[in-house]
C-alpha cells in the first residue's frame, strides 16, 4: 500500500479571507470523516497572502479518488468553494517514495 498525497493550490480574494479563515477549521474537521484520509493541512503563502495550499495525505490513490467525490457532499464545501477566486488547481497527485 502506497501513501498518496494531493496538493491543491487556490486563491481567496482579499475580501473573502476573514470568512475563509472562519470556516477552514470546520472544513478540515469535516474532511477527517472521509474514509482513507490520513492527514490534511492548509498553508498560506508568505509572499502572496491570498494564495493557499491544501496538502492531503490519503491511504492510497483509490481512497483519494473516493474522498474527492465525497468531499463535494460535506456541509461546508459549498461555502468554501464559493470563497475561491477561481477553481483550485491540483498540483499532484503524488505517491510517497521516501521519508516520513
Amino acid at each position: 500500500m502506497t501513501k498518496h498525497t494531493e496538493v491543491y493550490v487556490y486563491e481567496i480574494s482579499d475580501e473573502n479571507i476573514p470568512a475563509f479563515l472562519d470556516i477552514k477549521e470546520k472544513l478540515i474537521a469535516e474532511a477527517h470523516s472521509l474514509p482513507g484520509l490520513l492527514a490534511s493541512a492548509t498553508y498560506r503563502s508568505a509572499a502572496t497572502p491570498n494564495l493557499f495550499m491544501d496538502r492531503m495525505h490519503w491511504r492510497d490513490a483509490a481512497a483519494a479518488e473516493e474522498g474527492n467525490r465525497l468531499f463535494q457532499s460535506l456541509p461546508t464545501t459549498p461555502a468554501f468553494l464559493a470563497l475561491m477566486a477561481a477553481p483550485p488547481k491540483l498540483a499532484g497527485p503524488m505517491d510517497l517514495i521516501a521519508g516520513e
